[in-house]
């Protein structure tokens, strides 16, 4: 079953926006992840990652810490969202 939904997060006292659609890949869910903020390409080249909640973020550019910081903020928000579906 495919899901969409949008997600609202705050970091670095900023207010995010991403929509993330979901993707079963052999039983093990995944989440395409586009934010809607134009500013978060330089964070994440290109607005988008893959988040596979079990095995992590599929998105090898993405190096430095603040990415990283903000990957993990994105995660937090999407279990947070899915337990609470």
């Amino acid at each position: 079953m495919s899901r969409i939904f949008t997600i609202n997060f705050s970091f670095k006292e900023k207010i995010y926006t991403a929509l993330v659609s979901s993707r079963s890949k052999e039983y093990e869910p995944s989440y395409t992840v586009r934010y809607l903020d134009e500013d978060v390409d330089t964070l994440i080249p290109g607005n988008k990652l893959v988040v596979n909640l079990t095995a992590g973020i599929q998105h090898p550019e993405v190096a430095n810490k603040l990415a990283q910081d903000f990957i993990r903020k994105t995660t937090e928000v999407i279990n947070g969202y899915l337990q609470n579906t």
